[in-house]
């Protein structure tokens, strides 16, 4: 699960252009992982990843996937998932869950997370990190 988390801020990063705290929240509101000063960080602090010539890095330097428009591919340019009129897709093009109001929901519409000062898109990208 850690890793998942890890991941999802790392994309969250790469895709990140406002300079608003950005923070992602589980269902119960706990703050699991933030951007600042261009760093990725866990919800003690530790810095678990960068960006480095548009490629998403993990903490250790090697290239785990990267953001294309609305799709989101893995190392080796794979689309593992996208996003499309509010819903969030593997891809295959099942629907998977829902982004609205701030809110992140499963399939069947409940409430799995939260995030503040991220774009939509970017919340897609909590999916892909928890449930695939």
């Amino acid at each position: 699960m850690k890793c998942k988390i890890i991941v999802l801020f790392l994309f969250l990063m790469l895709t990140s252009t406002s300079l608003i705290a950005q923070r992602l929240k589980n269902k119960n509101g706990s703050t699991i992982g933030y951007i600042e000063s261009g760093r990725v960080k866990n919800s003690s602090g530790s810095t678990v990843g960068y960006i480095e010539d548009g490629r998403v890095k993990n903490s250790r330097g090697a290239t785990i996937g990267y953001f294309d428009m609305s799709r989101i591919r893995n190392s080796s340019g794979s689309t593992i998932g996208y996003f499309e009129d509010n819903r969030v897709k593997n891809s295959s093009g099942s629907t998977i869950g829902y982004i609205e109001d701030g809110r992140v929901k499963s399939s069947s519409g409940s409430t799995i997370g939260y995030f503040e000062g991220v774009r939509r898109i970017e919340a897609v990208l909590y999916f892909f990190f928890f449930f695939y």
